[in-house]
């Protein structure tokens, strides 16, 4: 996963800044704004509920469980900072909106962490289905 990710960033980094932080309340299709860039962010629990399933929501984190089966792809999506953890990996193939495409091999066992994450879709073209928990950060302040 931590493959995944990196490689994600570094060609996600190439169609956007990725220093500009969006707010993870904010639902699909609503713009966020930061020094002038403008992020369309779409929700991969609502884009792809078949995929994404809620496990735990509260004031600090949201926790989403990622299941892509052999041959099966998920929605346009995008995702708040977050991290992950693979529980079960495989070969995927990540589509970026800049009509790029890149090959990852998730290892389970592997946790990461990553930064907002723009705009994608996952299709699993290994052989074993693919489940990862995702713990997506809504405040990095201490709540008080």
């Amino acid at each position: 996963m931590r493959k995944l990710f990196s490689a994600a960033l570094l060609c996600i980094g190439l169609s956007c800044n990725l220093d500009n932080k969006t707010s993870v309340g904010n639902k699909d299709n609503v713009a966020s704004k930061n020094s002038g860039v403008h992020h369309i962010n779409r929700d991969a629990l609502t884009a792809s509920p078949e995929n994404f399933k809620l496990l735990l929501e509260n004031e600090y984190v949201r926790v989403l469980e990622y299941t892509l089966n052999p041959g099966q792809k998920d929605h346009w999506h995008t995702h708040p900072p977050k991290s992950s953890y693979v529980v079960s990996g495989g070969q995927l193939k990540i589509y970026l909106e800049n009509d790029s495409s890149f090959i990852a091999t998730d290892t389970a066992g592997t946790a990461s962490w990553m930064d907002y994450v723009g705009k994608h879709y996952v299709e699993n073209i290994g052989t074993t289905p693919v489940k990862v928990i995702l713990t997506e950060i809504k405040s990095l302040q201490q709540q008080k």
